[in-house]
């Protein structure tokens, strides 16, 4: 409950930024899971790019982009909008998971637990936790791990929603502007051009 508390506090405090929210829940699934590490990975096309992780060691490593795909770990529990449980990941990844065998190779994990981000019946992104010794996650964790996931993609939605009513007013903005020019510049085309390149460059970056 403190956890859940804590996750809400940030997402309070940071209405138009997600990452301090991804980084609370990928630290607080990790420490209340006793987790190895933890990470909060984010569908883009067919991509999903790692956004907040915590490891237990301190590992600063940067993690990698995964596929979108079947099998990928994070990739079968998005598109199947379903958690994924494994007490041992090592059977599975020759015939399921082949795009994990480079990443668990790499860093080593056996037990892993991943928990779809889904918001209005689509898969957004992923928290996946894993740890080196092989077993289960106790049911009371992967019911924790499943609140925090349906808390991130609350706050992935919020900021979304955030972000393109802020692009909507600067772009409402701009077409004033422009109008603005024409009504003071009728026998001048030039500034209204200026205005439109002007705009364009900043709202399009």
């Amino acid at each position: 409950q403190a956890a859940t508390a804590d996750i809400l506090r940030v997402m309070a405090a940071s209405p138009t930024d997600v990452t301090p929210v991804l980084q609370a829940v990928a630290e607080l699934a990790a420490r209340l899971c006793r987790t190895d590490s933890a990470r909060v990975l984010i569908a883009d096309g067919a991509v999903l790019h790692p956004v907040a992780q915590y490891a237990a060691d301190g590992d600063q490593r940067p993690a990698t982009a995964v596929p979108l795909s079947r099998s990928s770990l994070t990739g079968r529990a998005i598109l199947d909008r379903k958690t994924v449980h494994l007490a041992d990941v090592l059977p599975t990844l020759d015939t399921e998971f082949p795009d994990a065998s480079a990443n668990q190779r790499s860093v080593g994990f056996r037990a892993v637990l991943v928990v779809p981000l889904v918001r209005e019946g689509a898969g957004i992104g992923g928290i996946f936790l894993w740890r080196r010794s092989p077993g289960l996650f106790a049911p009371d964790q992967v019911a924790l791990v499943e609140t925090f996931a349906q808390q991130a993609a609350i706050a992935i939605a919020n900021v979304r929603q955030a972000q393109a009513t802020q692009e909507a007013l600067e772009q409402q903005r701009a077409t004033a502007e422009i109008l603005r020019v024409i009504s003071r510049s009728p026998t001048d085309v030039q500034p209204v051009f200026d205005a439109i390149a002007e705009n364009a460059h900043r709202l399009c970056d």
